[in-house]
């Protein structure tokens, strides 16, 4: 019986062996497969953040870029627009020099009894006689008034210094100081100019609408219309916007701005 019972704890023992040491084999494989889920994981999500990080930097470097080519058009368009300007002032002191001439010999042919080609003097071709010739010859490029040598020293520096900072105050004091001046209306007209080419709308509104109240019989009233009609839609005025462009198709046709005026009027 003794023997009997041995066997039978001996046997019980040997049957309970193999169970125990399968679970811990179990157990072990389900740590080794989890190790590996979770190292997986790891190595994936290291993977999206690499990859992140790589778009990251690439998206600094395209945002630095275009940055760098904003600026690169920001100064081509800045250039621009002081060319135009410079081109417009340069336009624009060549008539005042022609007229300024034309009145002269106007006035010295009165005196002197002579009557003088104007349009000759103008595009430089010989006089038809003497009397033409000495009144050429005395005849200054342009006045010498100080309110002259003013405005031309306000002009200069939009033309030659390209210092339109320095210029708004300068033809400020202008038309503060020679308010009857003739060249008073021009003054208005560059410092909404330079007003409009910075996008300072109110400043550029003020400067266009005096020449366009004060001065209608100025050469700068169809522009400066112009520019009050495009200000206006900028203002999202469409209705304010629309009555300046007809203005300028009405009352100044067949002009560079009443084209201008009506390509406008198309896009409201």
């Amino acid at each position: 019986m003794v023997g009997a019972s041995l066997l039978l704890v001996s046997g019980a023992q040997a049957a309970q062996a193999p169970v125990y040491n399968l679970s811990n084999e179990s157990v072990a494989e389900k740590l080794a497969n989890l190790e590996r889920v979770v190292n997986s994981r790891t190595r994936n999500q290291q993977r999206v953040q690499d990859q992140i990080d790589g778009m990251q930097s690439e998206i600094s470097e395209i945002r630095g870029r275009i940055e760098e080519q904003n600026y690169q058009i920001e100064k081509i368009l800045q250039r621009q627009r002081e060319l135009l300007l410079a081109f417009d002032i340069q336009s624009q002191q060549l008539q005042e020099a022609s007229e300024l001439s034309n009145d002269e010999l106007a006035k010295r042919s009165l005196v002197t009894g002579h009557a003088t080609n104007t349009n000759a003097v103008a595009a430089g071709l010989p006089a038809s006689n003497k009397a033409v010739s000495t009144v050429i010859s005395s005849t200054p490029s342009v006045a010498t008034g100080n309110d002259e040598a003013a405005y031309k020293a306000a002009v200069d520096l939009i033309l030659k210094q390209r210092d339109t900072k320095a210029a708004i105050p300068a033809l400020e004091e202008f038309v503060t100081t020679y308010p009857q001046s003739k060249f008073t209306s021009n003054a208005h007209y560059w410092l909404g100019q330079i007003f409009y080419n910075e996008q300072n709308w109110e400043q550029a509104r003020v400067q266009f609408d005096t020449l366009y109240t004060q001065y209608p019989n100025s050469s700068k009233v169809p522009d400066a219309t112009l520019k009050l009609g495009i200000i206006a839609k900028n203002l999202s005025d469409r209705v304010k916007a629309r009555e300046y462009f007809e203005s300028v198709v009405a009352n100044h046709a067949n002009t560079t701005s009443a084209k201008l005026a009506q390509e406008q009027i198309n896009l409201l």
